[in-house]
């Protein structure tokens, strides 16, 4: 996921542990203070964070020390933050502007800006399997590179970083890109002299999408994508009718089409303006998503599905406000609204959303860091607040279940530090673990599992509809097991009907997850239901529902007209001189089953899966040698 970073820095780590907060209610969210994640020490000049996973995260910073400054990180697993660790080893001079990135895959990398010789040098370091980094690695051109600016970066599901920043030497400003592979040299990129202020995103495929500023027609905003196979296409120019401010922001879904809000100046002000980027680089038609007086401090969040959030930070109605406006995939923009209608001035922030469009966006509000949140569009933003930030430097991102991760420097002289709180949006996974596709008793346990990777899990509901065996209908869904602290739920079922089971899960702060798929199973029919003269129809015990139907004669038939169907199975016994039975549906020959083999009961014999629904009759015949033993059990009707 992309992160952010805003503002200066503060840190030095320690291990955290979760503390929940109470949070103003918006679809229940709860808040966790990580607490000082850094120690305490001098004032880190730069902070930021890349969520991974769910639940985890990575902080790195960069703050003073004797003989120069260093850069630091902590890892946070399941929302608790392990204990900091150099990333350089030794001092060194000014490293500032750092960054964080990280896949779902746990490849883990920071990126800041160093001086070496008088010059700025962009560099990196890898996390290593056995806890330690790696060192440091050049990921700018070793000459003619006086200045670094604006350092971005982003990381691929392969863990090929990929960083954008603008360099200077003699007065030239120039955007460039650097791509660097595991175990293989940096391949670096520039997009030509007076290119300015690049923005990066990427995604877990290997895509980048790239903005940056010219003065092309008195200026401009240009976006490039890099293809993994390809490398960088040519530069497309927004098609704005006039000027642009210098600033740009990309995003990028997982399917790679992605999204660039620009400043685009209309009677001298400047606007919220979106254009789409399809998977080759193709630029859509402007969104003008704001107007009124300036937007300013502009941002732009993809999720992974490619939701998107623009939002920006204006003045109304004599008040200082940001707005958001929202589009689905492969939807336009819905109107703009307000995520927070009152702040002190305008407001540098980072906005971020999840697949499900739950928001977030943080800003420092009067000192305080703020987080604005909602977890569906037509509930109003809630506010949680992450403590004091005394103008610290703060970052945000979003892991991809749609929590929030924010850490920001408490400035307190040579005690200050980097706070890390969580931002509980997202309730439980769940999953439907048992019954299997079928039953062969009518009690049963429906069994599942749940996980909360930040709050805990505190209960969880099934849900269940069902089918008779000569419907094609499935019954409203119903819960059947509330408040369930454990499994499993003991249910009992009819005879020839097809079972479906979800769950839902909440959190101990009581966020409900998203229902799991469903899992569906069948109680066969019993073989009485089946019709046949000849047979020999019995109780008995073992059996499915304590009875059976023998012959040990050849020609004899059983049939079961008005079946609704998409699969069909057999329940039977297997004995060592067993018969042999042909299936068929409707006239026509599904299968042949032989009953000979080692001794079992309630054998399931597949018949036939369809991919939509089948009505007929299902007719059994023997066609073995009479003498041979034929036990039918039941007849397992599928939807």
């Amino acid at each position: 996921m992309r992160s952010k970073v805003l503002g200066l820095a503060a840190a030095a780590i320690t291990a955290g542990a979760l503390t929940f907060v109470p949070s103003v209610p918006a679809g229940a969210v709860g808040g966790i203070d990580g607490g000082n994640i850094s120690g305490s020490g001098d004032v880190p000049n730069s902070v930021d964070v890349a969520a991974f996973g769910s639940g985890d995260a990575v902080a790195a910073w960069a703050r003073p020390v004797p003989g120069g400054t260093k850069v630091y990180a902590a890892i946070a697993t399941n929302g608790v933050w392990g204990a900091p660790k150099a990333v350089t080893a030794a001092a060194v001079t000014d490293a500032h502007d750092v960054h964080a990135v990280a896949n779902d895959a746990g490849d883990l990398a920071v990126v800041w800006n160093q001086t070496t010789g008088g010059e700025h040098k962009v560099r990196g370091s890898r996390y290593l399997p056995n806890g330690t980094w790696d060192g440091s690695t050049l990921l700018s051109p070793a000459v003619d590179i006086e200045t670094v600016t604006g350092i971005g970066a982003g990381i691929d599901g392969a863990g090929r970083v990929h960083v954008a920043y603008q360099s200077e030497d003699a007065d030239i400003e120039t955007a460039r890109a650097t791509f660097w592979k595991k175990d293989a040299a940096p391949q670096f990129t520039d997009f030509g002299a007076n290119s300015f202020k690049p923005s990066i995103d990427v995604n877990p495929a290997g895509a980048a999408l790239l903005s940056y500023f010219k003065f092309t027609n008195g200026g401009s905003i240009f976006v490039t994508r890099r293809n993994a196979s390809l490398g960088w296409l040519g530069p497309k120019a927004v098609a704005w009718p006039d000027k642009t401010t210098d600033e740009s922001v990309v995003g990028l879904a997982d399917d790679g089409r992605g999204a660039v809000l620009i400043g685009g100046l209309e009677d001298a002000k400047a606007r919220a303006v979106v254009s789409k980027v399809g998977t080759s680089g193709s630029l859509g038609a402007v969104n003008v998503l704001s107007s009124g007086n300036t937007a300013i401090h502009r941002d732009l969040a993809v999720s992974p599905n490619g939701t998107l959030q623009a939002s920006w930070s204006t003045y109304e109605n004599s008040s200082y406000v940001i707005r958001q406006a929202v589009a689905k995939p492969d939807e336009g923009f819905g109107t703009s609204g307000l995520a927070d209608p009152s702040t002190v001035t305008y407001q540098p922030h980072v906005g971020l959303i999840g697949d499900r469009r739950n928001q977030v966006v943080v800003h420092d509000d009067a000192d305080a860091l703020t987080l604005r949140h909602r977890t569906n569009p037509i509930l109003p933003f809630s506010t949680y607040a992450a403590g004091t930030q005394d103008s610290g430097a703060f970052a945000a991102d979003m892991d991809r279940d749609g929590n929030a991760v924010v850490v920001g420097v408490r400035e307190n002289g040579l005690s200050s530090f980097v706070n890390a709180d969580w931002l509980d949006v997202t309730g439980p996974r769940a999953d439907v673990t048992a019954p299997g596709p079928q039953v062969t008793s009518k009690a049963f346990d429906v069994t599942w599992s749940a996980t909360d990777s930040l709050a805990g899990l505190k209960s969880s509901d099934v849900i269940a509809s069902s089918a008779a065996w000569n419907s094609g209908t499935f019954s409203d869904p119903e819960v059947v097991g509330s408040n369930l602290v454990s499994g499993p739920l003991h249910v009992s079922g009819g005879l020839g009907r097809t079972y479906c089971y979800e769950v839902q899960s909440e959190d101990l702060v009581e966020n409900i997850g998203q229902r799991s798929a469903r899992r569906c199973t069948s109680v066969p029919l019993d073989d009485t239901a089946l019709l046949g003269s000849g047979w020999s129809r019995a109780a008995k015990s073992g059996q499915f529902n304590g009875t059976w139907t023998t012959t040990s004669t050849k020609g004899r038939t059983l049939t079961r007209a008005g079946i609704k169907a998409k699969r069909l199975a057999l329940v039977a016994n297997r004995v060592p001189n067993g018969g042999l039975v042909e299936v068929r549906w409707n006239g026509t020959l599904l299968k042949k089953v032989s009953l000979k083999g080692a001794a079992a009961t309630k054998k399931v014999y597949p018949i036939v899966t369809w991919a939509g629904l089948h009505t007929g009759t299902l007719t059994i015949k023997v066609i073995s040698a009479s003498g041979r033993p034929v036990r039918i059990d039941g007849l397992v009707v599928a939807k």
